[in-house]
């Protein structure tokens, strides 16, 4: 839940060391950032904490960012929960089927931190105030 005395909480999921360092200092001046190199372990994390969003990678190793949609949205309480690509893969395919799967938004890497930082608000605020529909 989200309250005025908390930070909002981003699970960034990335296979990139690099990449997780950068987004966690992109956001951390707002956000509670939560970075996960390893997304296999992320069922067992979802058990002990509620993240606010989703940041994933689309290409990892272990689990492509379409299946690990589907382990979030296995969660009741993450039905809803706003997701957000930040991936290289930024194909029209690639975004096409990733609406198709309730993913808000699509941030393509390289990325300007001012951008990731809009769209991010613009999730956390939109279930803030219950407007998820209108957010896509």
């Amino acid at each position: 839940m989200i309250t005025a005395n908390t930070k909002p909480v981003v699970m960034a999921v990335d296979d990139s060391p690099s990449i997780l360092q950068v987004v966690s200092a992109v956001l951390s001046d707002e956000y509670k950032v939560i970075t996960l190199v390893k997304p296999l372990t992320m069922k067992s994390i979802l058990q002990k904490v509620k993240p606010d969003l989703f940041l994933l990678d689309f290409r990892m190793p272990e689990i492509n960012g379409f299946d690990l949609v589907h382990v979030i949205r296995g969660f009741d309480e993450h039905k809803d929960t706003p997701i957000i690509f930040l991936t290289s893969a930024g194909t029209i395919d690639n975004v096409t089927a990733s609406i198709a799967l309730g993913v808000r938004d699509f941030v393509v890497k390289p990325f300007d931190p001012d951008v990731l930082r809009a769209k991010i608000r613009k999730q956390i605020l939109c279930k803030k105030d219950g407007m998820q529909a209108a957010c896509f």
